[in-house]
């Protein structure tokens, strides 16, 4: 694993929770130093540390870890069909109610 990704991930993560590196150490219980050397890649974290990250930024190792995965509307769109093959009627019905109201909220944001 490349700890420069695994540390811009931790970075942006704290960023978009708007925590400081001190902030975020104390409550992963580290030092801010350590915190430093996690975020520029510097060293590895413990697994418990990984944890406590996780924890203290309300995500998972995996996001910590691998980043957020970005998906093209190819990709979602093969998801979504493997998802949905085995809904009933009913299910089905819900579903497509349940994109409408996206759409209808995607049209209001413009």
């Amino acid at each position: 694993m490349d700890l420069k990704i695994i540390g811009k991930n931790v970075k942006n993560l704290r960023l978009k929770k708007g925590l400081t590196q001190a902030q975020l150490a104390e409550m992963a219980e580290i030092s801010t130093v350590h915190m430093s050397h996690i975020e520029t890649g510097a060293v590895a974290m413990s697994l418990d540390c990984l944890i406590n990250i996780s924890s203290s930024l309300e995500t998972t190792p995996n996001n910590i870890l691998l980043g957020e995965i970005q998906l093209s509307s190819d990709g979602a769109l093969e998801i979504l069909k493997q998802s949905v093959s085995n809904l009933s009627s009913d299910e089905s019905g819900l579903l497509i109610k349940i994109a409408e109201l996206l759409e209808e909220l995607k049209i209001n944001r413009k």
